[in-house]
């Protein structure tokens, strides 16, 4: 029965062979009608531009036909190579077997036909074993020739060339910025036209619950009389100063604002019109630790940083924040970081001599954004004196009273 087990081996070899050749070819395919219906997509959009709703259904049909493509071409045979899928039986790489082998014909059919008998009488084993003996020398697999793969390479190459031309030609931009539209299907683009938009604002960042002039211009060959912006899908016009210049007021800015602008059938990319939140000091608060000889209580100021102390005075700020993330304490040429908990600051410092220091807040993107001034008045500690004054005495004028 060894002959009989080496014909069935080879058939699962054949049938490997056949699904790896089936792999090739398939990968050839999807290469080369993937990446023609890459170039159909970008250049599509190049030439015709689409909004938003365009770009969404030809990103959904690039990624519908991409996925079919590889489930027939790379998904199914790896499937069937694996046996994750059903494939070939025995049965049809016979068949197949017999095409490429005149000396097979029908022999490997009817050996496995004899092989599957339930009861097979001696006649019948014999029959298997001499079958198996005089098909054992054919090599099934060479029933599949992978050279047969080269035909598809060509047409493999055709695509890879035309993607090459365009970056050889300096025309790269037409693949990336096209297909870069496509994929960010969802954004606003600008396209090209007889004018632009440029924002002349210098920065698009406005503090919390303050307005901000938004001021824009065109530049081109046309200049547009009037422009629109639009914000949540409403549109607004634009005040034309004058000719290609334009402001907008934003009033009372709460949160972070998109929008783009509009003029004929011209639209600008997308900006973003970024709300900075200010550090703010909601509560501030000193505590006076006086020198221990005084024998006096610790007292709290709230909400100014002016004091009049004795000499040798600990004085501790306690200051709760809002969006700050850094309290400095400068006094002169020399400036000290307040210790942070959360949102409260802390700083203590034993105060000598009269001090005019200031107090300035900051975060990630406004920098000593408000500076307060103060300052603490020191009374000296001075030595015991006595003072002696000479008096006549009225009764006795020869007699002085000290």
């Amino acid at each position: 029965m060894e002959n009989k087990t080496i014909i069935y081996d080879k058939l699962e070899g054949f049938i490997k062979k056949f699904y790896t050749n089936e792999l090739i070819k398939g990968s050839l395919l999807f290469i080369t009608i993937g990446l023609l219906y890459f170039i159909f997509t970008f250049l599509i959009e190049y030439f015709l531009w689409f909004a938003t709703l365009g770009r969404t259904i030809l990103f959904g049909l690039f990624l519908l036909v991409e996925a079919l493509l590889l489930f027939k071409f790379i998904a199914i045979p790896l499937s069937k190579l694996f046996k994750i899928q059903k494939g070939l039986n025995h049965a049809k790489a016979s068949k197949i077997i017999g095409i490429h082998f005149d000396e097979v014909q029908d022999k490997l059919l009817n050996f496995l036909q004899l092989s599957n008998t339930t009861e097979p009488t001696e006649l019948v084993l014999a029959s298997i074993e001499q079958k198996a003996k005089n098909l054992q020398p054919i090599p099934f697999s060479n029933a599949i020739n992978f050279n047969g793969n080269k035909k598809y390479l060509p047409f493999a190459l055709i695509p890879l060339l035309f993607i090459l031309f365009f970056y050889i030609s300096g025309n790269s931009d037409v693949i990336s910025k096209s297909f870069a539209r496509v994929v960010q299907y969802d954004t606003n683009f600008e396209k090209p036209a007889a004018f632009k938009f440029e924002i002349v604002s210098t920065t698009l960042n406005v503090e919390q619950n303050k307005s901000f002039k938004l001021i824009v211009k065109t530049v081109g060959s046309i200049i547009p009389e009037n422009a629109s912006i639009l914000i949540n899908n409403e549109e607004y016009f634009l005040e034309n100063t004058s000719p290609g210049n334009f402001t907008y007021q934003f009033d009372n800015v709460q949160k972070d604002i998109t929008f783009h602008l509009k003029s004929n059938d011209i639209t600008s990319s997308d900006y973003v019109l970024n709300v900075v939140n200010v550090p703010i000091i909601s509560s501030f608060s000193m505590q006076l630790n006086f020198p221990s000889y005084l024998g006096k209580k610790p007292e709290i100021i709230q909400g100014t940083g002016n004091a009049v102390i004795p000499e040798g005075t600990l004085v501790s700020w306690k200051i709760n924040t809002f969006a700050t993330t850094e309290v400095a304490f400068k006094k002169e040429s020399i400036s000290n970081l307040f210790n942070k908990k959360d949102k409260q600051f802390f700083l203590s410092k034993r105060i000598v001599n009269t001090t005019d220091y200031e107090i300035s807040i900051s975060n990630s993107r406004l920098k000593n954004f408000e500076k307060l001034q103060y300052k603490l008045t020191v009374l000296k500690d001075q030595f015991p004196s006595i003072s002696v004054t000479e008096t006549p005495d009225s009764l006795k004028l020869k007699q002085k009273v000290v």
